[in-house]
C-alpha cells in the first residue's frame, strides 16, 4: 500500500477524506502504484504561489488545482498531492451538495475524479497511454481505473447508472482543475 500522508497548514479536513483515499487506492491493481513513492493530502495555503505549467495552453494558479502528479527528478520518487480543501469546497459547501458529502457513493466519485486523474499521469509514465500523451493519457487512465472501482466496489448500483449520468450533465460540474 502507498503511504498517505496529510499535511496542511492551518486547515482541518472533513473527517471522511483519508477513508476515502485509502478505499480508493486500495482499488488501484498494485502494479498501477508500483514506484509511486506516496499520495500527500494538503490544502491550497499550503502549496504556495505560481502558476502550473502548460495545460491545453493555458497556465492555472497552484493554488486553485484539485491536485498534482510530481514525476519522477533526481533523486526523488514520484508522488501524488491532492488539494482537499479546494475539492471540498467546489462540490459540497453549497446547501443540498453538502448533504452528498454524507454518502459514500458520492465521496468516492468526487475523490476519485482528481486521485484517479493524477494516478492516471504515473502510469501514463510507467506504463505508457491509452491515448495521446498529457491531459487525454491521464483521462483515459481515469477512466479505466474509476471503471474499474465502481463495477467492483458499487456492483449493485450499475442498473442506477444511466440516473447518475443524468444527475452529472445537470450538475454541469465535470472539470478537473
Amino acid at each position: 500500500m502507498i503511504p498517505i500522508y496529510e499535511s496542511y497548514e492551518d486547515y482541518r479536513p472533513p473527517h471522511y477524506v483519508y477513508p476515502t483515499i485509502v478505499k480508493l487506492l486500495a482499488g488501484v491493481p498494485s502494479q498501477y502504484l508500483s514506484g509511486l513513492r506516496s499520495v500527500v493530502l494538503t490544502n491550497a495555503s499550503a502549496i504556495g504561489r505560481g502558476k502550473t505549467r502548460r495545460v491545453a495552453g493555458k497556465k492555472y494558479a497552484r493554488s486553485d488545482c484539485f491536485g498534482f502528479y510530481h514525476p519522477k527528478t533526481r533523486g526523488e520518487q514520484p508522488w501524488i498531492e491532492i488539494v482537499v480543501d479546494n475539492i471540498v469546497a467546489h462540490w459540497f459547501n453549497r446547501g443540498a451538495s453538502r448533504l452528498l458529502s454524507a454518502i459514500p457513493f458520492v465521496r468516492d466519485t468526487v475523490f476519485a475524479r482528481v486521485l484517479y486523474h493524477e494516478v492516471g499521469h504515473h502510469i501514463e509514465r510507467i506504463i505508457g497511454a491509452p491515448a495521446p500523451a498529457g491531459e487525454a493519457a491521464a483521462e483515459a487512465w481515469y477512466d479505466r481505473l474509476r471503471r474499474l472501482y465502481f463495477r467492483k466496489r458499487y456492483w449493485y448500483l450499475r442498473p442506477f447508472g444511466h440516473l447518475a449520468k443524468l444527475a452529472i450533465a445537470l450538475t454541469g460540474r465535470r472539470e478537473v482543475r
